[in-house]
């Protein structure tokens, strides 16, 4: 599925947001970028608000740190009072749900901002939820993969967790059922470390994110992380080294979408390539009677 696919699914399969709204073609009124007209026969005759239409623009917004806006618009006549129900629905049924398009890496969004306003003389009140839409790209790094041993660590603690990049997921997976772990490369660069001569020294940091709607939850699960990898003071990478933690920075309060709850950041090192040989080109034997 398309990613507008897997956003309409999600709205059109909830039940408690689609007894509210009209019926269209004995569907609920859940419309991608532009409603049908007044006139189709899909109305049957009836009511046609409350409706749903939504639209993504998927342009990468560098201030929000999101890889675009997702527009819910929930239209209602102006006598209905259940905008706000409808608008608390919506948010609930998307909050924190990864989607994932085929060929293409998981999606969720965040809440953003909403915005009212009448149209047609007052007549109808629409009501603009926006939601940034946030892309988990696989992290696959280099070899050995500080990013993988984080993840592999935390998949060791947590076997029941989902963690992206270990886990295969299907098309939507709810943090509400099971935590999601998603580890994120900040920053890799080079350092100093014994026997330079046929080991390159790397230190790289790794943010941790944890999607679970409970806070108390989500606080005791990356404190438990982050005592567990504080007191083995080594994780182990897949070609099995070592990398040595270096730091460990928990922010509970961290916004777990975009920046993670904790950052690990570790020294490791890579054998540098094998010894070079000489060239020897143009240089030939001969043999000489003596």
């Amino acid at each position: 599925m398309l990613l507008d696919e897997m956003i309409y699914h999600r709205l059109a399969e909830c039940r408690a947001l689609g007894e509210k709204l009209a019926v269209y073609a004995d569907g609920p009124a859940i419309f991608n970028t532009e409603f049908p007209s007044d006139q189709q026969e899909g109305w049957g005759g009836m009511n046609q608000y409350p409706r749903i239409c939504y639209r993504t623009d998927m342009q990468v917004n560098q201030e929000r740190s999101s890889s675009g806006t997702l527009h819910v618009a929930v239209y209602t006549d102006r006598t209905s009072r259940i905008i706000e129900e409808l608008e608390t629905q919506v948010r609930e049924c998307l909050k924190d749900v990864l989607m994932k398009p085929s060929d293409q890496a998981p999606f969720c969004v965040a809440w953003a901002r909403t915005e009212t306003y009448q149209m047609y003389g007052s007549a109808v009140l629409c009501r603009d939820i926006l939601f940034d839409v946030i892309e988990f790209p696989a992290q696959e790094t280099t070899d050995p993969d500080p990013v993988m041993a984080v993840a592999e660590f935390i998949k060791k603690m947590f076997p029941d967790a989902v963690v992206l990049g270990v886990d295969r997921i299907g098309d939507f997976v709810n943090p509400a059922d099971k935590p999601v772990f998603y580890c994120r490369l900040q920053d890799i660069h080079g350092t100093t470390g014994p026997c330079m001569h046929t080991v390159s020294w790397f230190i790289a940091g790794v943010a941790v994110h944890l999607l679970y709607p409970t806070a108390l939850t989500r606080l005791k699960m990356i404190a438990s992380i982050n005592q567990i990898m504080q007191i083995n003071e080594e994780i182990i990478m897949p070609d099995q080294s070592p990398m040595m933690i270096r730091e460990l920075r928990m922010d509970n309060k961290a916004d777990y979408l975009r920046e993670g709850q904790l950052l690990v950041t570790g020294k490791y090192g890579c054998l540098r390539g094998a010894e070079k040989k000489h060239n020897m080109d143009f240089i030939g034997m001969g043999f000489t009677d003596y």
